[in-house]
């Protein structure tokens, strides 16, 4: 018996180094618990074509076939790096944390800009009462009608989409014995509200901001980054998204005026992002490693 204690305690003794040494090669992944990332990026985006229903005291119509585009303005560094007009152009936020082997929760805002076209035509259906406005009156029944720029414009100047994702990511490529250069793909679904900032001209009245909580966004998203150094990444992601706005307020001090609409979108962005390791895990080198 005491044979057999003595043989254990040696192997025992002599595993526990070799065991230490493999630890301690383990190489510290990006989708390893325990990290830690944020990043920040600009967008593109495009919209299906949406019914918006608009709701007045003293009128009631719907536009159907209704196309926008979105709003990014042309590079400058003033503009897209200076910390104080980063938010003017159409961005993407996050910050998330992988709670397990591969798989993050994330929170953070996409913000887009979603313009009215003018130069297509559009189905008119609904009611005017007399005299609410220059360019439409009485009772319209699916009727084809073209929309003048300097009479009626629908615009949301922020589209924001306030959104959680759940995030499951896969190794892709490595180089390097401290997995100096990495490639990880990553695919996720997201929801959350939409606040919307609307610019409406209408009945020869103008609103540049009317702020509501809108509606909700529901949608999927794949990106690939490319990682250096365990610590910086850049990002390209494409994602598409449905939204549903039935709450858009379009008076700033009216809430009986408002607009219902639902569209699809589709958007891609390309962004710079920072990892952190907070958690010791898995033998991995120092951890944690700031």
């Amino acid at each position: 018996m005491f044979r057999k204690l003595l043989f254990l305690f040696l192997l025992a003794v002599i595993a526990t180094p070799a065991d230490a040494q493999i630890r301690k090669h383990q190489r510290k992944r990006s989708t390893n618990a325990g990290t830690l990332f944020f990043y920040w990026g600009y967008n593109r985006t495009a919209y299906s074509q949406s019914t918006i229903h608009f709701i007045g005291s003293d009128y009631d119509f719907t536009l159907k076939g209704v196309k926008a585009t979105d709003k990014q303005p042309k590079f400058g560094a003033n503009l897209y790096l200076n910390p104080a007009n980063m938010t003017i152009p159409q961005y993407n936020f996050r910050i998330g944390y992988y709670f397990t082997e591969k798989w993050a929760f994330s929170l953070g805002v996409d913000h887009f800009n979603y313009v009215m076209s003018h130069d297509k035509e559009v189905t008119l259906d609904g009611h005017f009462d007399m005299g609410v406005d220059s360019l439409w009156e009485g009772n319209y029944n699916q009727e084809t009608t073209a929309i003048d720029r300097n009479n009626f414009h629908y615009e949301h100047k922020a589209l924001n989409y306030l959104r959680i994702e759940l995030m499951r990511s896969f190794d892709v490529w490595e180089v390097g014995d401290k997995r100096q250069f990495a490639i990880t793909g990553n695919v996720g679904l997201n929801l959350g509200p939409m606040l919307t900032t609307t610019n409406f001209l209408f009945a020869n009245e103008q609103t540049d901001r009317s702020t509501a909580l809108s509606g909700y966004g529901i949608g999927a998203n794949a990106s690939m980054r490319l990682e250096f150094f365990k610590h910086v990444f850049i990002q390209a992601e494409g994602g598409l998204a449905f939204a549903h706005l039935p709450g858009v307020k379009t008076r700033a001090n009216d809430r009986n005026q408002r607009a219902k609409q639902a569209f699809g979108l589709a958007s891609y962005n390309v962004s710079l992002g920072l990892m952190f390791y907070i958690k010791t895990k898995n033998g991995c080198d120092s951890c944690p490693h700031w």
